[in-house]
């Protein structure tokens, strides 16, 4: 009869219907695991900058005057006083005579690399200080691929990777990216399924200086362009774990013309409106942490100093900040300070590798304080920050290398306690 057999054919197809669905629902099952092993509750992730170093200097006398122009394209038409080994011939130093009432500066090199860099009796750059930073923080990656309970899942830099565009456009061509491709980028974990990448920049006004299309950055850091970086936009955000992460840029550094906000890419008014808009997207979303990432510091005594009223993204992030936990990282000033204003903690990270400003100007009246040197004395230090996302909190060490503490040269130590 006909309804029993038809009754019979639809039990026959329900079975298999049945197993499709249950080999669906354990599919995406699967992929949300997947995606929440990607996306952890808790993580840590890493914070560094100002690596960048100085001219690579290969070649013996007969390269002198070669040598000599790039000095003078570094030094602003000054020449330096070159010495060369007498065992090698290769350059072995460069000294570049300071400004009226300036120390002299002297550049010790190998194999075409500065590898120290004295200035009035102080060590203010080696290079095994960045080549420590960077093994850290290549082995808190390492770790964090294991687990992200173990190590961290994604890096930060606050700009100057790079020193410049001068000695050749592009990873194929210029000596920086290719010596911190090899040094640093060829040590990372690889990625996970779905994530471009471990590595997030800000841009440095380094990164632009002789490249004003950002090729070093764009061809040595490719996957950059999936969140939206481009040699027109130079800013980007990204979604981790339920916090944000938002890449601005302050634009390059004009010489006699003071600090200021110098992109254009877009400007500053329009990466304001940017920024605002992100902002009121992670409030309104109930974001755990939202993390700032800008070269040039909002809050600053030393060296360049902090960015002016009108070019100071501060006035633009405080009044989000009694509706979500901002975090600041800032760089281009070689030091560490830290500031809290307006419930925003600021972390200027300039201890990557690139040479170290050692003084400090007196704040004026009614500045906020300085929390990491605390007027005391500063030294030449290597260091790299680890924060920590545990639920709805934020913890902070610094991992520090002060060579001048052979007694305890390394050091752990956390920051808003």
């Amino acid at each position: 009869m006909p309804q029993p057999a038809l009754a019979r054919r639809h039990r026959r197809l329900l079975v298999p219907l049945l197993l499709w669905l249950l080999l669906l629902c354990l599919a995406w099952a699967g992929a949300a695991s997947g995606a929440a092993q990607n996306q952890p509750d808790n993580f840590s992730f890493v914070v560094f900058g100002d690596t960048r170093g100085e001219p690579y200097l290969p070649g013996g006398e007969a390269q002198a005057e070669a040598i000599q122009k790039v000095l003078q394209e570094r030094f602003q038409q000054q020449r330096g006083d070159l010495r060369f080994s007498a065992q090698s011939g290769q350059l072995e130093s460069v000294v570049i005579p300071g400004r009226p009432g300036q120390p002299d500066t002297t550049y010790y090199y190998r194999d075409g690399w500065p590898w120290l860099v004295t200035r009035d009796g102080q060590v203010i750059m080696r290079r095994e200080g960045r080549a420590w930073v960077y093994r850290r923080v290549i082995a808190e990656l390492q770790r964090g691929a294991a687990g992200p309970a173990q190590g961290a899942s994604l890096a930060l830099h606050t700009g100057d990777i790079e020193l410049w565009g001068q000695q050749g456009l592009g990873l194929d061509q210029s000596p920086g990216w290719q010596d911190f491709y090899d040094n640093f980028l060829v040590g990372l974990p690889r990625p996970q399924a779905g994530r471009g990448g471990l590595f997030f920049p800000a841009l440095g006004n380094h990164e632009t200086w002789g490249d004003p299309e950002i090729k070093g950055t764009l061809t040595t850091l490719p996957y950059l362009g999936a969140y939206g970086l481009s040699k027109d936009r130079r800013i980007y955000a990204l979604d981790f774990a339920g916090c944000r992460f938002i890449f601005l840029d302050s634009g390059d550094y004009k010489v006699g013309a003071g600090e200021g906000w110098y992109s254009q890419s877009p400007d500053f008014a329009r990466q304001m409106q940017a920024l605002t808009a992100w902002l009121q997207e992670a409030a309104d979303q109930k974001m755990r942490q939202v993390f700032v990432i800008y070269h040039k510091p909002s809050f600053c005594i030393s060296g360049h100093g902090p960015l002016p009223a009108g070019h100071n993204p501060h006035p633009y992030l405080k009044p989000f900040a009694q509706r979500v936990s901002i975090t600041v990282f800032n760089g281009h000033v070689h030091t560490t300070e830290l500031y809290q204003v307006d419930g925003i903690r600021y972390l200027l990270l300039g201890g990557g590798g690139a040479p170290q400003v050692l003084q400090a100007d007196t704040p004026p009246s009614g500045y906020p304080r300085e929390l990491y040197w605390q007027g005391g004395p500063r030294q030449e230090e290597y260091n790299y920050l680890v924060a920590r996302v545990e639920g709805g909190g934020l913890s902070m060490w610094l991992h520090r290398f002060r060579p001048g503490q052979p007694g305890g040269p390394f050091q752990k130590i956390e920051l808003f306690r």
